[in-house]
């Protein structure tokens, strides 16, 4: 998460490791633990079920993603991946970071809707902003755990559709980029607005995809929140790999001089993309946060 948005991190409570009890130090040392929204259960395969501890908060101040995510890989605890996991489940929940990334879609979306007049492209982009909406409303419920019963008759129809949305998002991004790449309907200016489009698309869905994670876990349905990240993240894996196959045709077409005045965008575009596909933030936000003792994994 290196975009401008250090001016947005104030205070952010993450886990206090100090207050670990012994039970949860011990399956955490034999790799035993799972933690689902500040929630340590038996893993799978443990031998146990249900929860261990009801994990202890802390008020830490960073300045930035950065300096939270370095926080949270200097940990003696927890291993790394599952530390950091829980530093930037906090960033989206706590912080304006994931609004300010919807805001910027829905500029997007409006600056589409001006040039644009596709209706196909209208109907996705209608579709994906009935999404993040709903993440928006899920980011909302999650922010005071002092809620979590209140949330629950909330949370279980919003949950329901938010997979239902998640899945039509991610099948919808085939046929936006079957759009780009469209020769006769789809000029220069569309093309880069359209690919930036798709692009922030697949940027915010693994913060989406956790959301519903963390929300499914906190009205205390912890496997059937991995089962959610599970799904989200193979999913998620398919549409990246239809996103990266487009990728690779408008590089095949650059380089074979075909691609004509869209060069320009492809070349702006084509950093963005790099970066995407590299995101160690991503991965960590679609994996389980595996609890292990941290010194002992290394």
């Amino acid at each position: 998460m290196n975009t401008a948005a250090n001016d947005l991190f104030q205070k952010i409570w993450v886990l206090d490791e100090s207050k670990f009890n012994e039970t949860l130090l011990d399956a955490l040392s034999r790799g035993r633990a799972v933690i689902h929204d500040g929630v340590a259960y038996w893993a799978e395969g443990s031998g146990k079920t249900g929860v261990i501890q009801h994990l202890p908060f802390k008020e830490a101040a960073f300045k930035s993603a950065e300096e939270a995510i370095k926080a949270a890989q200097m940990t003696t605890v927890i291993a790394t991946a599952a530390s950091t996991c829980v530093i930037l489940g906090a960033i989206i929940i706590q912080t304006k970071y994931l609004a300010a990334k919807l805001d910027r879609l829905q500029e997007t979306v409006d600056e589409i809707s001006k040039d644009v007049h596709s209706q196909n492209i209208i109907y996705y982009m209608d579709k994906i902003t009935d999404y993040v909406g709903g993440i928006e409303v899920a980011r909302t419920l999650l922010r005071d755990r002092s809620l979590d019963e209140e949330i629950r008759e909330v949370a279980y129809p919003l949950l329901a559709q938010l997979s239902a949305k998640r899945n039509h998002v991610l099948s919808f991004i085939d046929n936006i980029l079957n759009l780009a790449g469209s020769k006769d309907d789809v000029t220069e200016r569309h093309y880069e607005l359209i690919v930036n489009f798709a692009h922030m698309t697949m940027e915010i869905m693994p913060m989406g995809i956790h959301t519903e994670y963390l929300l499914t876990a906190r009205v205390g349905k912890p496997r059937l929140a991995e089962q959610i990240l599970v799904d989200g993240a193979q999913r998620y894996e398919n549409a990246l790999s239809v996103y990266k196959g487009f990728m690779n045709e408008q590089h095949a077409s650059l380089v074979r001089g075909n691609i004509g005045s869209r060069a320009r965008a492809y070349k702006s575009i084509e950093p963005k993309v790099e970066a995407l596909l590299s995101s160690t933030e991503n991965e960590l936000l679609l994996s389980l946060p595996l609890g292990r003792m941290a010194l002992q994994a290394a």
